[in-house]
Protein backbone atom coordinates (compact mmCIF):
# COMPACT_ATOMS: atom_id res chain seq x y z
CA UNK A 1 0.00 0.00 0.00
CA UNK A 2 1.45 3.40 -0.92
CA UNK A 3 1.85 5.88 1.88
CA UNK A 4 -0.80 8.52 2.24
CA UNK A 5 0.26 11.84 0.74
CA UNK A 6 0.83 14.60 3.28
CA UNK A 7 -1.86 17.27 3.42
CA UNK A 8 -0.81 20.62 2.00
CA UNK A 9 -2.32 23.08 4.47
CA UNK A 10 -1.95 25.95 2.01
CA UNK A 11 -4.33 24.29 -0.45
CA UNK A 12 -8.08 24.12 -0.04
CA UNK A 13 -10.36 21.31 -1.09
CA UNK A 14 -11.96 23.57 -3.67
CA UNK A 15 -8.50 24.13 -5.20
CA UNK A 16 -8.41 20.39 -5.80
CA UNK A 17 -11.96 20.59 -7.21
CA UNK A 18 -10.95 23.24 -9.74
CA UNK A 19 -7.80 21.37 -10.72
CA UNK A 20 -9.79 18.17 -11.02
CA UNK A 21 -12.36 19.82 -13.27
CA UNK A 22 -9.53 21.00 -15.56
CA UNK A 23 -7.51 17.78 -15.69
CA UNK A 24 -10.43 15.32 -15.81
CA UNK A 25 -12.25 17.21 -18.52
CA UNK A 26 -15.64 18.94 -18.57
CA UNK A 27 -18.33 17.41 -16.38
CA UNK A 28 -21.05 18.13 -18.91
CA UNK A 29 -24.51 18.10 -17.39
CA UNK A 30 -23.24 17.09 -13.97
CA UNK A 31 -21.50 20.29 -12.91
CA UNK A 32 -19.70 23.29 -14.35
CA UNK A 33 -16.52 24.76 -12.90
CA UNK A 34 -14.64 26.42 -15.75
CA UNK A 35 -12.27 29.36 -16.02
CA UNK A 36 -11.34 31.29 -19.18
CA UNK A 37 -7.55 31.17 -18.91
CA UNK A 38 -7.11 34.27 -21.07
CA UNK A 39 -8.82 36.32 -18.34
CA UNK A 40 -6.38 35.28 -15.63
CA UNK A 41 -4.47 38.46 -14.88
CA UNK A 42 -1.73 39.57 -12.49
CA UNK A 43 -1.90 43.18 -11.32
CA UNK A 44 1.12 44.77 -9.67
CA UNK A 45 1.02 48.27 -8.20
CA UNK A 46 3.73 50.25 -6.41
CA UNK A 47 2.86 53.51 -4.73
CA UNK A 48 3.30 55.69 -1.68
CA UNK A 49 2.78 54.33 1.80
CA UNK A 50 -0.93 53.70 2.43
CA UNK A 51 -1.96 53.62 -1.23
CA UNK A 52 -2.08 49.82 -1.34
CA UNK A 53 -4.52 49.49 1.56
CA UNK A 54 -6.62 52.32 0.07
CA UNK A 55 -7.05 50.33 -3.14
CA UNK A 56 -7.90 47.18 -1.23
CA UNK A 57 -10.58 48.80 0.92
CA UNK A 58 -12.02 50.67 -2.06
CA UNK A 59 -12.48 47.31 -3.77
CA UNK A 60 -14.09 45.41 -0.90
CA UNK A 61 -16.51 48.26 -0.18
CA UNK A 62 -17.46 48.49 -3.85
CA UNK A 63 -18.14 44.80 -4.44
CA UNK A 64 -21.32 44.60 -2.27
CA UNK A 65 -22.67 47.60 -4.22
CA UNK A 66 -22.38 45.42 -7.32
CA UNK A 67 -24.39 42.71 -5.52
CA UNK A 68 -21.40 40.42 -4.95
CA UNK A 69 -21.24 38.15 -1.93
CA UNK A 70 -17.76 38.65 -0.45
CA UNK A 71 -15.87 36.20 1.76
CA UNK A 72 -12.33 36.16 3.13
CA UNK A 73 -10.97 32.61 3.08
CA UNK A 74 -7.34 33.08 4.13
CA UNK A 75 -4.92 35.65 5.51
CA UNK A 76 -1.40 35.87 6.90
CA UNK A 77 1.20 38.43 7.95
CA UNK A 78 4.97 38.56 8.14
CA UNK A 79 7.09 41.38 9.62
CA UNK A 80 10.86 41.64 9.94
CA UNK A 81 12.14 42.74 13.38
CA UNK A 82 14.11 45.58 11.74
CA UNK A 83 10.83 47.48 11.35
CA UNK A 84 10.53 48.25 15.03
CA UNK A 85 7.26 50.18 15.28
CA UNK A 86 5.34 47.92 12.87
CA UNK A 87 6.84 44.81 14.44
CA UNK A 88 5.75 46.03 17.88
CA UNK A 89 2.24 46.71 16.60
CA UNK A 90 1.86 43.16 15.30
CA UNK A 91 4.17 40.62 16.91
CA UNK A 92 4.24 42.38 20.28
CA UNK A 93 0.46 42.59 20.20
CA UNK A 94 0.38 38.87 19.47
CA UNK A 95 2.61 38.24 22.49
CA UNK A 96 0.30 40.35 24.66
CA UNK A 97 -2.62 38.28 23.47
CA UNK A 98 -0.68 35.13 24.37
CA UNK A 99 -0.17 36.40 27.92
CA UNK A 100 -3.85 37.31 28.26
CA UNK A 101 -4.89 33.92 26.90
CA UNK A 102 -2.57 32.04 29.27
CA UNK A 103 -3.86 34.01 32.24
CA UNK A 104 -7.43 33.41 31.17
CA UNK A 105 -6.83 29.68 30.71
CA UNK A 106 -5.23 29.51 34.16
CA UNK A 107 -8.20 31.29 35.72
CA UNK A 108 -10.64 29.05 33.84
CA UNK A 109 -8.76 25.91 34.91
CA UNK A 110 -8.78 27.05 38.55
CA UNK A 111 -12.49 27.81 38.28
CA UNK A 112 -13.11 24.30 36.91
CA UNK A 113 -11.09 22.78 39.76
CA UNK A 114 -13.05 24.78 42.34
CA UNK A 115 -16.30 23.84 40.62
CA UNK A 116 -15.51 20.12 40.72
CA UNK A 117 -14.61 20.27 44.44
CA UNK A 118 -17.76 22.18 45.29
CA UNK A 119 -19.84 19.84 43.16
CA UNK A 120 -18.36 16.83 44.95
CA UNK A 121 -19.15 18.32 48.37
CA UNK A 122 -22.66 19.26 47.27
CA UNK A 123 -23.34 15.71 46.03
CA UNK A 124 -22.24 14.23 49.35
CA UNK A 125 -24.32 16.62 51.44
CA UNK A 126 -27.26 16.38 49.08
CA UNK A 127 -27.15 12.61 49.45
CA UNK A 128 -27.45 12.93 53.25
CA UNK A 129 -30.22 15.51 52.90
CA UNK A 130 -32.15 13.09 50.68
CA UNK A 131 -31.91 10.48 53.45
CA UNK A 132 -33.51 12.96 55.86
CA UNK A 133 -36.24 13.79 53.36
CA UNK A 134 -36.96 10.12 52.70
CA UNK A 135 -37.10 9.37 56.42
CA UNK A 136 -39.55 12.24 56.97
CA UNK A 137 -41.83 11.39 54.05
CA UNK A 138 -41.85 7.62 54.38
CA UNK A 139 -41.70 7.51 58.19
CA UNK A 140 -38.82 5.08 57.84
CA UNK A 141 -35.39 6.03 59.12
CA UNK A 142 -33.54 2.73 58.54
CA UNK A 143 -31.13 4.29 56.06
CA UNK A 144 -30.59 7.32 58.27
CA UNK A 145 -29.85 5.10 61.28
CA UNK A 146 -27.35 3.13 59.17
CA UNK A 147 -25.72 6.41 58.21
CA UNK A 148 -25.50 7.37 61.89
CA UNK A 149 -23.77 4.07 62.70
CA UNK A 150 -21.24 4.36 59.88
CA UNK A 151 -20.40 8.07 59.93
CA UNK A 152 -21.09 9.24 63.51
CA UNK A 153 -21.13 6.46 66.05
CA UNK A 154 -18.17 4.66 64.47
CA UNK A 155 -15.93 7.58 65.50
CA UNK A 156 -16.79 7.47 69.22
CA UNK A 157 -13.79 5.20 69.86
CA UNK A 158 -12.85 1.64 70.79
CA UNK A 159 -15.34 0.10 73.22
CA UNK A 160 -17.89 2.91 72.79
CA UNK A 161 -19.06 2.44 69.21
CA UNK A 162 -21.62 -0.17 68.27
CA UNK A 163 -19.21 -1.59 65.71
CA UNK A 164 -16.79 -2.60 68.49
CA UNK A 165 -19.66 -3.69 70.76
CA UNK A 166 -20.67 -6.23 68.12
CA UNK A 167 -18.03 -8.51 69.58
CA UNK A 168 -20.23 -8.81 72.69
CA UNK A 169 -23.68 -8.40 71.16
CA UNK A 170 -23.49 -9.62 67.57
CA UNK A 171 -26.91 -8.21 66.63
CA UNK A 172 -26.63 -4.78 68.28
CA UNK A 173 -26.26 -2.86 64.99
CA UNK A 174 -29.25 -4.65 63.46
CA UNK A 175 -31.24 -4.06 66.62
CA UNK A 176 -30.44 -0.35 66.57
CA UNK A 177 -31.49 0.00 62.95
CA UNK A 178 -34.80 -1.79 63.66
CA UNK A 179 -35.60 0.53 66.58
CA UNK A 180 -38.12 3.36 66.43
CA UNK A 181 -37.20 6.88 67.46
CA UNK A 182 -40.04 7.16 69.97
CA UNK A 183 -38.79 4.20 72.00
CA UNK A 184 -37.28 6.02 74.97
CA UNK A 185 -37.93 3.42 77.71
CA UNK A 186 -35.45 0.66 78.53
CA UNK A 187 -38.06 -1.94 79.44
CA UNK A 188 -39.97 -1.32 76.20
CA UNK A 189 -36.78 -1.70 74.18
CA UNK A 190 -35.90 -4.94 76.03
CA UNK A 191 -39.36 -6.42 75.38
CA UNK A 192 -39.74 -5.25 71.76
CA UNK A 193 -36.22 -6.23 70.72
CA UNK A 194 -35.92 -9.30 72.97
CA UNK A 195 -32.49 -8.30 74.29
CA UNK A 196 -30.76 -8.23 77.66
CA UNK A 197 -31.00 -5.30 80.08
CA UNK A 198 -27.39 -4.31 79.34
CA UNK A 199 -27.95 -4.17 75.56
CA UNK A 200 -31.28 -2.38 76.05
CA UNK A 201 -29.50 0.27 78.11
CA UNK A 202 -26.89 0.76 75.37
CA UNK A 203 -29.60 0.92 72.68
CA UNK A 204 -31.52 3.51 74.68
CA UNK A 205 -28.40 5.67 75.02
CA UNK A 206 -27.61 5.35 71.30
CA UNK A 207 -31.21 6.17 70.38
CA UNK A 208 -31.05 9.41 72.45
CA UNK A 209 -27.79 10.33 70.75
CA UNK A 210 -29.31 9.57 67.35
CA UNK A 211 -32.32 11.83 67.99
CA UNK A 212 -30.07 14.65 69.21
CA UNK A 213 -27.79 14.26 66.17
CA UNK A 214 -30.79 14.30 63.86
CA UNK A 215 -32.24 17.48 65.39
CA UNK A 216 -28.91 19.30 65.38
CA UNK A 217 -27.58 18.10 62.02
CA UNK A 218 -30.71 18.61 59.88
CA UNK A 219 -30.72 22.47 60.02
CA UNK A 220 -26.97 22.47 59.49
CA UNK A 221 -27.11 20.27 56.41
CA UNK A 222 -29.99 22.29 54.94
CA UNK A 223 -27.92 25.44 55.29
CA UNK A 224 -24.80 23.69 53.90
CA UNK A 225 -26.62 22.34 50.82
CA UNK A 226 -28.21 25.72 50.10
CA UNK A 227 -24.84 27.47 50.37
CA UNK A 228 -23.09 24.89 48.17
CA UNK A 229 -25.80 25.04 45.50
CA UNK A 230 -25.37 28.80 45.25
CA UNK A 231 -21.57 28.47 45.10
CA UNK A 232 -21.73 25.69 42.48
CA UNK A 233 -24.03 27.72 40.26
CA UNK A 234 -21.90 30.82 40.72
CA UNK A 235 -18.71 28.94 39.84
CA UNK A 236 -20.38 27.31 36.85
CA UNK A 237 -21.38 30.71 35.47
CA UNK A 238 -17.91 32.10 36.11
CA UNK A 239 -16.42 29.24 34.05
CA UNK A 240 -18.65 30.17 31.10
CA UNK A 241 -17.79 33.83 31.55
CA UNK A 242 -14.05 33.05 31.48
CA UNK A 243 -14.53 31.01 28.33
CA UNK A 244 -16.66 33.64 26.59
CA UNK A 245 -14.13 36.28 27.60
CA UNK A 246 -11.34 34.25 26.00
CA UNK A 247 -13.08 33.70 22.64
CA UNK A 248 -12.39 37.15 21.14
CA UNK A 249 -8.77 36.98 22.34
CA UNK A 250 -8.36 33.59 20.66
CA UNK A 251 -10.00 34.86 17.47
CA UNK A 252 -7.69 37.89 17.31
CA UNK A 253 -4.68 35.70 18.04
CA UNK A 254 -5.54 33.30 15.21
CA UNK A 255 -6.03 36.22 12.82
CA UNK A 256 -2.42 37.34 13.39
CA UNK A 257 -1.12 34.23 11.64
CA UNK A 258 2.47 34.43 10.50
CA UNK A 259 3.15 32.90 7.10
CA UNK A 260 6.19 31.03 8.41
CA UNK A 261 3.97 29.10 10.85
CA UNK A 262 2.88 26.80 8.02
CA UNK A 263 6.26 26.46 6.34
CA UNK A 264 9.20 27.95 8.29
CA UNK A 265 11.77 26.88 5.68
CA UNK A 266 10.41 29.44 3.20
CA UNK A 267 12.72 32.00 4.84
CA UNK A 268 15.67 30.05 3.46
CA UNK A 269 14.70 30.62 -0.20
CA UNK A 270 12.56 33.77 -0.18
CA UNK A 271 14.51 36.42 -2.12
CA UNK A 272 12.06 39.16 -1.16
CA UNK A 273 12.59 38.91 2.58
CA UNK A 274 16.15 40.25 2.87
CA UNK A 275 16.53 42.25 6.10
CA UNK A 276 20.29 42.02 5.65
CA UNK A 277 20.14 44.87 3.13
CA UNK A 278 19.03 47.16 5.92
CA UNK A 279 15.45 47.73 4.82
CA UNK A 280 12.37 47.17 6.94
CA UNK A 281 9.80 44.84 5.43
CA UNK A 282 6.32 43.58 6.10
CA UNK A 283 4.21 41.23 4.03
CA UNK A 284 0.51 40.59 4.39
CA UNK A 285 -1.71 38.46 2.23
CA UNK A 286 -5.41 37.78 1.92
CA UNK A 287 -7.51 35.56 -0.30
CA UNK A 288 -10.96 36.70 -1.35
CA UNK A 289 -13.87 34.87 -2.92
CA UNK A 290 -16.79 36.83 -4.29
CA UNK A 291 -19.62 35.80 -6.54
CA UNK A 292 -23.01 36.74 -7.94
CA UNK A 293 -25.70 35.06 -10.04
CA UNK A 294 -24.92 34.81 -13.75
CA UNK A 295 -27.40 34.51 -16.60
CA UNK A 296 -25.73 32.94 -19.67
CA UNK A 297 -26.40 34.43 -23.10
CA UNK A 298 -29.04 31.75 -23.68
CA UNK A 299 -31.08 30.58 -20.77
CA UNK A 300 -31.34 26.91 -20.04
CA UNK A 301 -34.42 24.76 -20.33
CA UNK A 302 -35.31 24.02 -16.68
CA UNK A 303 -38.78 25.30 -15.85
CA UNK A 304 -38.92 28.20 -13.45
CA UNK A 305 -40.87 26.23 -10.87
CA UNK A 306 -39.26 26.04 -7.45
CA UNK A 307 -38.78 22.59 -6.02
CA UNK A 308 -39.03 21.44 -2.42
CA UNK A 309 -35.62 22.91 -1.63
CA UNK A 310 -36.64 26.35 -2.92
CA UNK A 311 -34.45 26.06 -6.03
CA UNK A 312 -35.29 25.35 -9.65
CA UNK A 313 -32.78 22.50 -9.44
CA UNK A 314 -31.70 21.16 -6.06
CA UNK A 315 -28.00 22.14 -5.63
CA UNK A 316 -27.38 19.43 -3.04
CA UNK A 317 -26.80 16.50 -5.38
CA UNK A 318 -24.49 13.46 -5.39
CA UNK A 319 -21.62 15.52 -6.83
CA UNK A 320 -21.77 17.87 -3.82
CA UNK A 321 -22.01 14.96 -1.40
CA UNK A 322 -18.83 13.40 -2.83
CA UNK A 323 -16.86 16.61 -2.31
CA UNK A 324 -18.53 17.30 1.04
CA UNK A 325 -17.00 14.07 2.33
CA UNK A 326 -13.54 15.32 1.27
CA UNK A 327 -14.16 18.66 3.01
CA UNK A 328 -15.21 16.86 6.20
CA UNK A 329 -12.06 14.75 6.10
CA UNK A 330 -9.81 17.75 5.40
CA UNK A 331 -11.12 19.83 8.33
CA UNK A 332 -12.15 16.94 10.59
CA UNK A 333 -15.72 18.19 10.96
CA UNK A 334 -19.15 16.79 10.23
CA UNK A 335 -21.66 18.67 8.09
CA UNK A 336 -25.00 16.84 8.38
CA UNK A 337 -27.55 17.06 5.58
CA UNK A 338 -29.76 19.15 7.86
CA UNK A 339 -26.93 21.65 8.22
CA UNK A 340 -26.47 21.85 4.44
CA UNK A 341 -30.16 22.55 4.03
CA UNK A 342 -29.90 25.30 6.61
CA UNK A 343 -27.00 26.84 4.66
CA UNK A 344 -29.07 26.79 1.48
CA UNK A 345 -32.06 28.31 3.24
CA UNK A 346 -29.93 31.14 4.63
CA UNK A 347 -28.33 31.63 1.19
CA UNK A 348 -31.65 32.54 -0.45
CA UNK A 349 -33.12 34.42 2.53
CA UNK A 350 -33.11 38.20 1.99
CA UNK A 351 -31.14 40.24 4.50
CA UNK A 352 -32.91 42.30 7.11
CA UNK A 353 -34.05 45.88 6.52
CA UNK A 354 -31.20 48.34 6.31
CA UNK A 355 -28.62 45.65 5.50
CA UNK A 356 -26.49 46.31 2.37
CA UNK A 357 -25.91 42.59 1.75
CA UNK A 358 -27.93 40.55 -0.74
CA UNK A 359 -28.73 36.81 -0.68
CA UNK A 360 -25.68 34.80 -1.68
CA UNK A 361 -27.68 32.52 -4.00
CA UNK A 362 -30.61 33.01 -6.37
CA UNK A 363 -33.06 30.07 -6.42
CA UNK A 364 -33.92 30.83 -10.05
CA UNK A 365 -30.31 30.91 -11.26
CA UNK A 366 -28.29 27.81 -12.17
CA UNK A 367 -24.95 29.54 -12.81
CA UNK A 368 -22.70 32.03 -11.06
CA UNK A 369 -19.70 34.17 -11.85
CA UNK A 370 -17.03 33.54 -9.25
CA UNK A 371 -13.82 35.50 -8.55
CA UNK A 372 -10.81 34.03 -6.75
CA UNK A 373 -8.26 36.68 -5.73
CA UNK A 374 -4.97 36.20 -3.93
CA UNK A 375 -3.87 39.66 -2.80
CA UNK A 376 -0.41 40.38 -1.37
CA UNK A 377 0.64 43.73 0.09
CA UNK A 378 4.37 44.21 0.57
CA UNK A 379 5.51 47.16 2.69
CA UNK A 380 9.14 48.24 2.25
CA UNK A 381 11.10 51.01 3.93
CA UNK A 382 14.67 51.40 2.73
CA UNK A 383 17.36 53.20 4.77
CA UNK A 384 18.29 56.90 4.26
CA UNK A 385 19.53 59.07 2.69
CA UNK A 386 17.95 57.71 -0.49
CA UNK A 387 15.41 55.52 1.28
CA UNK A 388 11.72 55.47 0.47
CA UNK A 389 8.57 53.92 1.92
CA UNK A 390 6.45 52.06 -0.60
CA UNK A 391 3.38 49.86 -0.85
CA UNK A 392 3.53 47.06 -3.37
CA UNK A 393 0.04 45.67 -3.94
CA UNK A 394 -0.17 42.53 -6.06
CA UNK A 395 -3.07 40.42 -7.28
CA UNK A 396 -1.46 37.01 -7.74
CA UNK A 397 -3.65 36.37 -9.69
CA UNK A 398 -7.16 37.65 -10.25
CA UNK A 399 -9.08 34.73 -11.68
CA UNK A 400 -12.69 34.36 -12.74
CA UNK A 401 -14.77 31.20 -12.96
CA UNK A 402 -18.14 30.14 -14.32
CA UNK A 403 -19.80 27.77 -11.85
CA UNK A 404 -22.98 25.81 -11.62
CA UNK A 405 -24.82 26.23 -8.36
CA UNK A 406 -23.68 22.85 -7.03
CA UNK A 407 -20.02 23.82 -7.55
CA UNK A 408 -20.70 27.08 -5.71
CA UNK A 409 -22.33 25.13 -2.89
CA UNK A 410 -19.10 23.12 -2.48
CA UNK A 411 -17.20 26.40 -2.04
CA UNK A 412 -19.78 27.58 0.51
CA UNK A 413 -19.48 24.29 2.38
CA UNK A 414 -15.71 24.70 2.62
CA UNK A 415 -16.17 28.20 4.03
CA UNK A 416 -18.62 26.76 6.56
CA UNK A 417 -16.23 23.90 7.41
CA UNK A 418 -13.33 26.32 7.97
CA UNK A 419 -15.46 28.46 10.28
CA UNK A 420 -16.67 25.36 12.10
CA UNK A 421 -13.13 23.99 12.50
CA UNK A 422 -11.91 27.41 13.69
CA UNK A 423 -14.67 27.63 16.30
CA UNK A 424 -14.07 24.03 17.38
CA UNK A 425 -10.33 24.63 17.81
CA UNK A 426 -11.06 27.62 20.04
CA UNK A 427 -13.68 25.68 22.00
CA UNK A 428 -11.37 22.69 22.47
CA UNK A 429 -8.51 24.90 23.62
CA UNK A 430 -10.69 26.83 26.04
CA UNK A 431 -12.75 23.77 27.02
CA UNK A 432 -16.28 25.05 26.43
CA UNK A 433 -19.49 23.22 27.12
CA UNK A 434 -19.77 22.36 23.42
CA UNK A 435 -16.46 20.46 23.62
CA UNK A 436 -17.67 18.62 26.71
CA UNK A 437 -20.87 17.63 24.92
CA UNK A 438 -18.88 16.32 21.94
CA UNK A 439 -16.70 14.24 24.27
CA UNK A 440 -19.81 12.95 26.07
CA UNK A 441 -21.40 12.01 22.75
CA UNK A 442 -18.30 9.98 21.81
CA UNK A 443 -18.47 8.17 25.15
CA UNK A 444 -22.17 7.39 24.59
CA UNK A 445 -21.33 5.99 21.15
CA UNK A 446 -18.97 3.50 22.79
CA UNK A 447 -21.92 1.93 24.62
CA UNK A 448 -23.94 1.40 21.44
CA UNK A 449 -23.82 -2.03 19.79
CA UNK A 450 -21.85 -2.29 16.58
CA UNK A 451 -23.94 -2.30 13.42
CA UNK A 452 -23.62 -5.34 11.23
CA UNK A 453 -22.57 -4.57 7.68
CA UNK A 454 -25.29 -5.33 5.18
CA UNK A 455 -24.92 -7.30 1.98
CA UNK A 456 -25.83 -5.88 -1.43
CA UNK A 457 -28.67 -7.76 -3.06
CA UNK A 458 -29.87 -7.03 -6.56
CA UNK A 459 -29.49 -3.84 -8.55
CA UNK A 460 -31.12 -1.12 -6.46
CA UNK A 461 -30.57 2.54 -5.82
CA UNK A 462 -30.64 5.78 -7.74
CA UNK A 463 -29.37 6.37 -11.25
CA UNK A 464 -26.17 7.76 -9.77
CA UNK A 465 -25.56 4.55 -7.79
CA UNK A 466 -26.36 2.52 -10.88
CA UNK A 467 -23.90 4.55 -12.91
CA UNK A 468 -21.14 3.83 -10.40
CA UNK A 469 -21.45 0.13 -11.17
CA UNK A 470 -20.95 0.71 -14.89
CA UNK A 471 -17.45 1.12 -16.25
CA UNK A 472 -15.82 1.67 -19.61
CA UNK A 473 -18.07 1.31 -22.69
CA UNK A 474 -21.08 0.51 -20.53
CA UNK A 475 -20.93 4.00 -19.02
CA UNK A 476 -21.25 5.66 -22.44
CA UNK A 477 -24.14 3.36 -23.24
CA UNK A 478 -25.74 4.28 -19.91
CA UNK A 479 -25.75 7.99 -20.82
CA UNK A 480 -27.50 7.30 -24.11
CA UNK A 481 -30.64 6.76 -22.06
CA UNK A 482 -30.01 8.80 -18.90
CA UNK A 483 -29.18 12.51 -18.85
CA UNK A 484 -25.93 13.26 -17.02
CA UNK A 485 -27.42 16.08 -14.99
CA UNK A 486 -29.53 19.26 -15.01
CA UNK A 487 -26.75 21.59 -16.14
CA UNK A 488 -25.41 22.57 -19.56
CA UNK A 489 -24.52 19.34 -21.46
CA UNK A 490 -22.56 20.99 -24.29
CA UNK A 491 -19.15 22.24 -23.15
CA UNK A 492 -17.02 23.17 -26.16
CA UNK A 493 -19.70 25.01 -28.13
CA UNK A 494 -21.66 26.61 -25.29
CA UNK A 495 -19.72 26.69 -22.01
CA UNK A 496 -16.30 27.55 -23.47
CA UNK A 497 -17.49 29.92 -26.23
CA UNK A 498 -20.62 31.44 -24.73
CA UNK A 499 -20.65 31.11 -20.95
CA UNK A 500 -16.95 31.82 -20.45
CA UNK A 501 -16.92 34.71 -22.89
CA UNK A 502 -20.08 36.08 -21.32
CA UNK A 503 -18.32 36.72 -18.03
CA UNK A 504 -15.87 39.07 -19.71
CA UNK A 505 -18.02 42.05 -18.75
CA UNK A 506 -17.90 41.13 -15.07
CA UNK A 507 -14.16 40.57 -15.28
CA UNK A 508 -13.60 43.89 -17.03
CA UNK A 509 -15.71 45.78 -14.52
CA UNK A 510 -13.65 44.58 -11.55
CA UNK A 511 -10.29 44.85 -13.33
CA UNK A 512 -11.02 48.36 -14.63
CA UNK A 513 -12.06 49.49 -11.15
CA UNK A 514 -8.76 48.25 -9.70
CA UNK A 515 -6.60 49.73 -12.46
CA UNK A 516 -8.46 53.03 -12.17
CA UNK A 517 -7.64 53.15 -8.47
CA UNK A 518 -4.05 52.31 -9.44
CA UNK A 519 -4.19 55.28 -11.84
CA UNK A 520 -3.31 53.07 -14.75
CA UNK A 521 -4.81 54.03 -18.10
Amino acid sequence: MPEKEPVNKELMVTDSLKQWCITEGPLVGKAICASPLEMEVILDFTGARGSGSNIYYSLIYQLPKWDYTLKKVDEYIEVTPTWGEYYNLTITQKQKLEVSIKQGLTSAAQAVSDYELLLHDMRRYREVLNYFISAEKNKDDHVLRSLFVDRVDAHTGEGYSMITMAKRWSTIITDFIRMKSEWMDRDKIRKEMDVTDAEATVLLTKNKLYKEWRELFLPTIKDRVARLEVLVESRKKSIEEYRNWLKPYMARYRMIREKSELNPKTYMSDAYMTPGFGQSQALTGVRLWFWKPYSPPQKGKPESVLGKSGFVVDPYDDFVKEWKAKIEERYNVKIPDKEVRSILKDAITPAGPGSPSTPSMDPNTLYYVFFDMKIVLSLVRTPPPEGVETDNLMFLPMKIWVMSQNSLLIHMLEIHAREKAFERSINSLIGTRESEEEALEKIEQEFLPKKKEGRFVGFRGSTSSAKKRLKGPLESLFYLFVKRGPYEPVFYERVSKMYARGVGGYHGQVKDFITQKMQVE
